[in-house]
This record gives C-alpha cells, sequence and structure tokens, in this order.
C-alpha cells in the first residue's frame, strides 16, 4: 500500500510516538515524530506535515504554545490538528478534535486518516 500524506507526531513517550506510527503506517500513512516542543517546531518548518497529532504536556515548548503559533502563521494556520492529551476537559481553540489519553493508538490512526485533507495535485 503506498504511503499517503505526512503526519507528525508530537509525543515525548517514545513508545506511544511509536505506537501511533505503526498504527498510521498500517494505514498507508507516512509518519514523522517529534519528542518535544523545539524538534515538533522543527519538523513543521522543514517538512510541512498534512495534519499533526499533539501532545499537550511537552519539554521546551508546550503544545498549547505550538496550537497557538501555528494558528498565527499563515504558512500554517490550516494544517489539521489533533491533540492527544491526559488532560481533563482541556479548554483548546484551533484543535480540530480532543482525544483524552489513553487512547488506541488504532482509534488515533482512524481519526487521523478521516481527516486527512484530501490529496494535493
Amino acid at each position: 500500500m503506498p504511503l499517503r500524506e505526512r503526519v507528525l507526531v508530537v509525543e515525548d513517550d517514545p513508545q506511544l510516538a511509536s505506537l501511533y506510527c505503526s498504527a498510521l503506517s498500517m494505514r498507508g500513512i507516512a509518519c514523522v515524530k517529534a519528542g518535544d516542543g523545539f524538534a515538533a517546531l522543527r519538523a513543521i518548518e522543514e517538512n510541512r506535515p498534512s495534519l499533526i497529532v499533539l501532545d499537550l504536556n511537552l519539554p521546551s515548548v508546550d503544545g498549547r504554545t505550538i496550537l497557538k503559533d501555528l494558528a498565527a502563521n499563515p504558512a500554517t494556520s490550516e494544517i489539521p490538528v489533533i491533540v492527544v492529551t491526559g488532560e481533563p476537559k482541556p479548554d483548546l481553540q484551533h484543535a480540530l478534535v480532543v482525544l483524552c489519553k489513553p487512547c488506541d493508538p488504532d482509534h488515533v490512526a482512524k481519526i487521523v486518516a478521516d481527516h486527512l485533507p484530501a490529496p494535493r495535485g
């Protein structure tokens, strides 16, 4: 199965990030991982992902700051973001979907697949 659009998974738990990426790969979706906020911002700039799966509690730059930065930048404001967090009922703007941990990686992959933008071209 050919890989579709690229998804950035921003998760500081490497095991969980790998589980999400494995589930995405099984659906034919390419995945790039970032383990902290600085790495996420760098990956967004370098790879311009089609969609971002974002944890809120991250080292260096937190997920809320990343959401605000994405929304404020015209070059990134249209990138859909799915937040996966352990926080109960987070008050978030700019997130397409909010999922609460623990969350099955296959469920995350299904939500991502359902919300990927149509292929460009």
